[in-house]
């Protein structure tokens, strides 16, 4: 009569049984771990760290959207694309105003005082967006440019671009970069306006003989040169100034 004694199947047994249970709680905890570190590195909803860090993009801490209206300036639209441009150059300056704290998570969103960052940086946005609305208009006003939109902006610089372009295939490159991109070409374009509009402006200014002498007694130092020697520079100066004074007043009206 044949033993009816059960053998485990081959490759089963005791040994092997112990070994699969082993592996499977080897595989729990590893992935318990895994979600333990996930846990971890996400940042709890509306929890102290929670937020955009100082390296976050201004348009997402502003929120805004290139093609938004953000505010008018003489009827002529601010638009989003302008201030997200103009954030971009203020951006470096706001951080530095609330220099000491955590430059992580929450950093536009932690108030120092009354204010947070991204508010301070929207703030000085859009005033720098308005002034150089304003400075457009003007210009416009002048007959130095006749679109002041951000449409007509993008054209200038493809414009600008395209006629560097051309001549560096001619073999007489234009001084500078091959090509701007848009922050910069606003930068170049705002001071472009200024030398413009200010010259225009000085015609309205007080630059006589007594006004320098004034200005002289009123910013010359003990080793200062002699007035004869900065009349131009000075003249300069309060032009300048003139005209600055004058674009901030249109640009707060």
């Amino acid at each position: 009569m044949r033993s009816t004694t059960t053998r485990p199947p081959t490759g089963q047994g005791p040994g092997r049984t112990w070994r699969n249970a082993a592996w499977a709680a080897g595989v729990l905890a590893l992935a318990a771990l895994v979600v333990g570190l996930t846990t971890v590195g996400r940042q709890p909803e509306g929890g102290a760290s929670a937020g955009r860090s100082a390296f976050a993009s201004v348009a997402d801490v502003l929120g805004i959207a290139p093609g938004d209206t953000v505010t008018t300036f003489e009827g002529e639209p601010v638009t989003g694309a302008e201030v997200i441009r103009a954030a971009q150059t203020v951006r470096a300056d706001v951080i530095s105003e609330f220099t000491g704290q955590e430059l992580g998570p929450g950093f536009w969103e932690r108030p120092r005082g009354e204010v947070t960052p991204a508010q301070r940086l929207r703030d000085e946005a859009v005033r720098t967006a308005v002034l150089d609305k304003a400075r457009r208009v003007w210009a416009r006003y002048a007959g130095l440019i006749t679109d002041v939109s951000e449409q007509g902006f993008q054209r200038e610089l493809a414009a600008e671009n395209q006629r560097r372009a051309q001549a560096a295939r001619s073999g007489h490159p234009v001084p500078g970069v091959p090509a701007y991109d848009e922050y910069t070409f606003a930068q170049v374009r705002a001071a472009e306006l200024d030398s413009a509009l200010s010259k225009l402006y000085a015609g309205k200014l007080d630059l006589s003989e007594r006004r320098l002498r004034e200005q002289y007694a009123r910013t010359a130092g003990p080793e200062a040169p002699p007035f004869e020697q900065v009349r131009e520079n000075l003249r300069r100066q309060l032009v300048i100034q003139g005209y600055e004074q004058a674009l901030r007043t249109r640009a707060r009206s």
